[in-house]
C-alpha cells in the first residue's frame, strides 16, 4: 500500500477513534486495530502518537476551512442577503454529513480534548464569523434593517445557530436530514426579512 494512502488510512481510524471514544482512546495499538493494519505499519505513517494526533488535526482544520469557504457563495451587486445566506447553510449542512466526524470533532469536542483541538477549532470559528461578518457588511448598504443590528453580535448569533444545525445534522442526521434543516433556514430568513406587519 502506498504510504500517502496508509496515512489516510490511520488518520480516518484515528478520526473516528477520537469522535467515538475520546482522546485517551486514541493509542497507537487502539489506532492500528481500528484502521486493520499491523503496528508497525502505523508506525511507518506517523512515528508516534503526538505526531499522528497533530496531523489529524491539521487535516481536519484544513477541511472545515475548505468546507466554510467553498459553502459562501459569492456576493455581488446582483446578488441579495436571504439567498447568500440560505445558499451558504445548505452548501455547510451538506458538506458536513460526507464527513460527519470531521464536523464532530471541531464543533463537539471530546472532553478530554486537548488545547490544541479547542485552537483549531477557535480557529475555524473565527474564520466563519469573519465570513459572516464580511456578509453583513456588505449587506448593509442595501438593507435598511440590516443597519440597525450591530454587525458583530448578528455574525456571532448567526454562527451560533450555524453551529448548532450542524451539530444536529451530523448527530441525528434521521431527524434533521440535510434537505429539512435547509428549508427551515429558507423560511426562518424569509420570515426575519419580511417588514413588520406583513
Amino acid at each position: 500500500m502506498d504510504l500517502e494512502v496508509r496515512r489516510v488510512q490511520v488518520l480516518d481510524a484515528a478520526l473516528r477513534l477520537v469522535v467515538r471514544d475520546g482522546y485517551a482512546a486514541a493509542t497507537m495499538e487502539a489506532i492500528a486495530r481500528e484502521a486493520k493494519l499491523a503496528k508497525p505499519r502505523v508506525y511507518a505513517a506517523y512515528p508516534g502518537r503526538g505526531p499522528l494526533l497533530l496531523a489529524l488535526l491539521e487535516r481536519e482544520q484544513r477541511r472545515t476551512i475548505d468546507t466554510l469557504a467553498t459553502a459562501m457563495p459569492p456576493f455581488d451587486d446582483d446578488s441579495d442577503f436571504e439567498t447568500i445566506l440560505t445558499s451558504a447553510a445548505t452548501n455547510l449542512l451538506h458538506a458536513v454529513v460526507e464527513h460527519p466526524e470531521s464536523a464532530l470533532l471541531l464543533t463537539a469536542p471530546a472532553d478530554d480534548a486537548p488545547a490544541e483541538v479547542r485552537e483549531h477549532a477557535a480557529r475555524a470559528r473565527a474564520f466563519a464569523r469573519d465570513n459572516l461578518r464580511a456578509l453583513i457588511e456588505w449587506a448593509r448598504p442595501r438593507r435598511p434593517d440590516l443597519s440597525r443590528l450591530d454587525p458583530e453580535l448578528l455574525s456571532i448569533a448567526l454562527l451560533a445557530v450555524g453551529e448548532q444545525l450542524v451539530r444536529l445534522a451530523v448527530t441525528d442526521p434521521d431527524r434533521y436530514p440535510p434537505t429539512h434543516l435547509a428549508d427551515f433556514v429558507t423560511t426562518a430568513v424569509d420570515h426575519l426579512s419580511r417588514p413588520s406587519g406583513t
